[in-house]
């Protein structure tokens, strides 16, 4: 349990700067006049919030979750800077990507490794196809 708290904090600490790097500019992106606009009809920060930032901001949201999907499926460095080279105690902090590394690279079992990274490609497509179907992208008509 303590290994994938650790883990889990190393990957907030490296993912937080460059989420936050995406959301700030998408925030630059929205007219300043849609606010005032909502001010003049008498909209509170929550209604601004709810109507005007959220819909806005959608692009912003499925590019983000798409990277740290792909990301978080593909996490290999943490795992193998903290256990000294992919030997994390019981393989607790072993990832998909650690293991395909270890199968492939350090026990040379190349076909073994591609097989893992085929599973890998297939499993990270279906859960960001899921990702963007709940999010309506593939409704026809809808723009980013």
């Amino acid at each position: 349990m303590t290994v994938w708290i650790t883990l889990f904090i190393l990957c907030l600490w490296r993912w937080t700067g460059v989420n936050m790097m995406y959301y700030l500019s998408g925030l630059q992106q929205i007219p300043g006049d849609l606010y005032e606009s909502a001010d003049i009809d008498g909209a509170n920060a929550l209604q601004k919030f709810r109507f005007i930032t959220l819909p806005l901001l959608k692009p912003t949201t499925v590019y983000v979750l798409t990277i740290s999907i792909f990301g978080g499926m593909a996490m290999f460095t943490e795992s193998y800077l903290l256990f000294n080279g992919n030997k994390s105690p019981n393989n607790v902090g072993t990832t998909i990507v650690g293991y395909l590394y270890r199968m492939g690279m350090e026990q040379n079992n190349i076909g073994i490794g591609c097989a893992i990274g085929v599973i890998l490609l297939l499993i990270v497509m279906v859960i960001n196809v899921i990702q963007l179907a709940l999010n309506g992208m593939f409704k026809k008509g809808e723009q980013l």
